[in-house]
């Protein structure tokens, strides 16, 4: 062990040095447990670490990995999991309490960046046989790169970023040896930790094998063959995660196929520029064409020597140009950053497959810098001829680009960029030694990457965990005293959430959920029912009494800061969290007349909605009768047409927070609601008889306000964008008439669903139904649900296209629905397969290893023998 450890010194030190590097800036930037941030940005914050602490409470409570109550109205928890989760390094947050997961995921960031710089040193060491200080520094050029420490907070994407250098390595070792374990091995994994971001690994490795190198035709087609074979072998193996993934990903709203219709966007210029030092790597962008590109001026200067030398063959030069080329025109062009992307839409996180692009340019550098490193001094001259292309290619990136960069990167990059030439210049006079300059040169480029990195990472930012975490142990208190853990009939909400997905950090029983795998259609019905939503998020944020009943949200969980009115009545207080709870029992089932199948939920109108699927469920009218609003006053705009309902057109807008202000004169007391749709609004105020009572993002969802009495007035002021095109607002407002709500309940009440048995996914009960009907289920439908009606199996069906229902005739009944993940018994059997072919390349290439080195043994052997023989007679 020691004496591999010194031979591969360098190898280890590309792991330990980022490593060492990473906790240092960590440290700096005072991360958990040297202060109270963490790198958790954005939606590491929002989504990923509320999903870390469900897949936490699952490990610790062995609880079954199919389903959860936990965000939504229940999700497909494997389908997530496939997702975001299933990396085997995530599995130590077993070992931690979840208090301690911010700190857990943000050392495990580093431990992951880590890695990616270690996995690129054993590629380029394995490449050329050098185990030298090149391999720390190219290593740290691909993991320091602007793409990781940009995205690094999409933390489950950074295991396909740590296997591309094993799986091109593997893929090398297939071609030129035929053995394929290794690349089926790694391909394997990347496949099982995130299909996603493995999916433009594959189109890359489709790219890479048509640029690959051959003999000849016959080898071209036979190394196809290998090559598709492994492949495939490797997706069979990872199948029990790929299908629940895929098939859960395809029920989301993102699942459609749109083509952009753009030919083209930015420049040459403006991707050319993201690659200068000193360039601030991008977390998030609404603009496609942005990217993160930068690993180093070294590597620039690499690539060029690389494709200017002679040495190297002109095909191989050529092949490796042109493959580099198609990655960066496909940053500029929409339709093949859309095919790039999983033929989906890139949502403010632009150009996710720049990753391959980097690693190319890497392994070209690296090809170059070998050759400089091997031959004599004369190869010194081409460093020049490199260093005028570079001058010549960032004239032509700054004459083109529409965003000019800031010129301080353009004057750091051109001295960085000739400090590294002056290091060769002086080796080609003999003042340098050669170990000597390349020392400096690997020198010059692990400084620049720990630099930008170290920039990047305070450009990032970080979040105090105090502000956003500091109710945890409260709301687990009061989980524990309301039985939010155990009884789904009893769904607890935060009135606001500190991040999008904070009821799932505190594993409620909820119905919030904003996540990639979020179904399409609850979206869409969740919207026509006057919640927020967003193109894969539905938020707790625009309940009324009878939704609230509907979803059995039985308590409210407010803070100091919340100041939404509500109708629940206050129950507790434990630290800073106040408990209200609902003043009507709750279920998770009703029993509704077959007549809700036709409900009308495509209305604009959100009151509309409600009212139609009570009317139809129960025969009972006018829960919300709307109430008429005046026209609004407009200041900076001007209103073009009148529409009528409410609907006003408007235009020339100059922003000002009082842009439209509706007026609400109450004239008797009563409970009103209000909506409003308006893309344009930025921002909006409240206001109660002068008093604010509710600010921020207020659009497309159904407020509260209040048990107003009457001369009470009530102000809706609009802040509007500026913008060229005429906008629309529509603000509709609805009174609640309590009478109708009681005898409502009364009827829901009557027909409830009473649960006898439950766990995550297997829920039992009882439910007495008046006549024949349907029995609605506040949980989001989903083909893996099984129900069975008196132990015989029903057939389930979809209310409103996202709500789980089941036929039930007349009379007292036994329910019981079990769930299985979409796509799990079939993609286990498939990985089983998967494995056992795997099983049996290994073994017939390991029995062909013996036979081989067998046939070795006997040649040296035996020959020797018989030349002997021959000799003495």
């Amino acid at each position: 062990m020691t004496d591999k450890i010194k031979r591969h010194k360098f190898l280890i030190g590309a792991f330990v040095l980022p490593f060492l590097l990473m906790e240092l800036i960590a440290i700096i930037m005072k991360v958990e447990p040297f202060g109270s941030q963490s790198f958790l940005i954005v939606d590491a914050l929002h989504q990923y670490l509320p999903f870390f602490a469900d897949y936490h409470e699952k490990l610790r409570s062995a609880d079954s990995f199919f389903y959860s109550f936990h965000a939504g109205l229940g999700y497909n928890f494997l389908g997530l999991w496939a997702y975001y989760l299933a990396s085997p390094l995530n599995l130590m947050i077993v070992f931690f309490p979840k208090t301690m997961l911010n700190m857990v995921l943000s050392h495990l960031y580093i431990v992951k960046i880590s890695l990616c710089c270690f996995t690129a040193a054993f590629y380029f060491y394995k490449r050329m046989k050098k185990d030298d200080l090149s391999i720390i520094a190219f290593g740290m050029a691909y993991g320091f790169s602007s793409y990781i420490v940009g995205y690094s907070w999409n933390i489950m994407w950074l295991e396909v970023m740590i296997l591309l250098p094993i799986i091109l390595y593997g893929f090398d070792k297939m071609v030129t040896c035929g053995n394929g374990k290794l690349y089926c091995a790694a391909l394997f994994f990347s496949l099982w930790c995130n299909f996603y971001m493995s999916f433009m690994t594959c189109l890359f490795l489709v790219l890479w094998y048509i640029f690959y190198e051959h003999k000849n035709i016959i080898d071209f087609i036979k190394n196809g063959f290998r090559f598709a074979v492994y492949s495939l072998l490797s997706a069979a193996m990872a199948a029990a995660a790929l299908l629940p993934a895929y098939l859960g990903i395809m029920q989301t709203s993102s699942a459609k196929w749109d083509f952009p219709k753009e030919l083209w966007y930015g420049t040459f210029g403006d991707i050319f520029t993201r690659q200068f030092l000193g360039t601030k790597p991008l977390t998030m962008s609404v603009d496609d064409s942005k990217i993160n590109l930068y690993c180093g001026i070294f590597t620039l200067l690499m690539a060029l020597f690389y494709l200017v030398s002679k040495e190297i063959k002109r095909s191989i030069r050529i092949r490796r140009l042109c493959l580099l080329a198609i990655l960066f025109f496909s940053f500029n062009m929409p339709v093949l950053g859309y095919i790039w992307h999983g033929f989906h839409n890139q949502y403010g996180i632009p150009n996710r497959f720049a990753f391959v692009y980097i690693f190319l340019l890497l392994s070209m550098a690296y090809d170059g810098y070998i050759l400089a490193v091997n031959r004599s001094r004369r190869q010194a001259k081409k460093m020049y001829i490199s260093l005028g292309l570079l001058f010549f290619i960032m004239a032509i990136a700054l004459y083109t680009t529409k965003t000019h960069p800031k010129m301080n990167t353009v004057y750091i990059t051109s001295v960085v960029a000739i400090a590294y030439v002056l290091f060769f210049f002086l080796y080609e006079r003999k003042i340098l030694h050669r170990k000597v300059c390349m020392a400096l040169s690997c020198m010059g480029l692990i400084v620049e990457m720990t630099a930008m990195a170290f920039l990047g990472f305070s450009s990032n930012g970080t979040i105090d965990v105090n502000d956003y975490f500091n109710d945890t142990k409260s709301i687990a208190k009061i989980k524990e005293t309301y039985g939010g853990n155990d009884d789904i009939s009893k769904r607890m909400e935060l009135a606001s959430g500190k991040m999008l997905d904070e009821s799932i950090w505190h594993t409620l029983n909820c119905v919030t959920l904003f996540g990639s795998t979020a179904r399409g259609k609850m979206v869409d019905l969740m919207d026509k029912l006057g919640f927020y939503t967003g193109v894969n998020e539905y938020l707790y944020e625009g309940a009324t009494p009878f939704t609230n009943n509907l979803f059995s949200i039985k308590y409210q969980l407010y803070r100091p800061q919340d100041m939404r009115p509500t109708s629940f009545e206050i129950a507790d207080s434990v630290g800073d969290v106040s408990v209200y709870k609902n003043p009507y029992t709750t279920a998770i089932g009703y029993g509704m007349s077959s007549k809700i199948t036709s409900w009308d939920y495509k209305d604009v109108n959100p009151f509309y909605v409600q009212n139609d699927l009570i009317q139809r469920a129960y025969g009972i009218s006018d829960l919300f009768q709307m109430v008429d609003t005046k026209k609004p006053e407009v200041n900076g705009c001007k209103i073009t047409s009148d529409n009528g309902g409410g609907e006003y057109v408007f235009d020339k807008v100059t922003a000002r927070p009082d842009n439209l202000v509706f007026t609400i004169n109450v004239k008797k007391q009563k409970q009103l609601y209000l909506h409003f749709d308006c893309s344009r609004a930025e921002n909006t105020i409240i206001e109660k008889n002068g008093d604010q009572i509710m600010t921020g993002r207020l659009n497309s969802q159904v407020l509260y306000l209040g048990n107003l009495k009457e001369g009470d007035e009530i102000q809706v002021k609009a802040q509007l964008k500026e913008e060229k095109e005429e906008g629309v607002m529509r603000l509709t407002l609805a009174e609640l008439h309590e009478d109708v709500l009681s005898d409502l309940h009364g009827e829901m009440e009557a027909q409830a669903f009473h649960i006898t048995k439950q766990k995550s996914s297997n829920i039992q009960g009882t439910i007495n139904m008046e006549k024949d009907g349907m029995e609605f289920f506040s949980i989001s439908y989903d083909k893996g649900w099984t129900a069975y009606v008196d132990g015989k199996k029903v057939k389930t069906k979809a209310i409103g296209d996202a709500f789980l229902s089941v036929p039930v005739s007349k009379g007292t009944h036994k329910i019981e629905l079990r769930y299985v993940s979409p796509g799990f018994k079939e993609g286990i059997l498939i990985s089983i397969v998967g494995f056992i072919i795997f099983g049996i390349l290994c073994g017939w290439e390991i029995r062909k290893k013996k036979i081989s080195n067998l046939k070795q043994i006997c040649t040296i052997k035996y020959g020797t023998l018989g030349a002997q023989r021959r000799k003495e007679s």
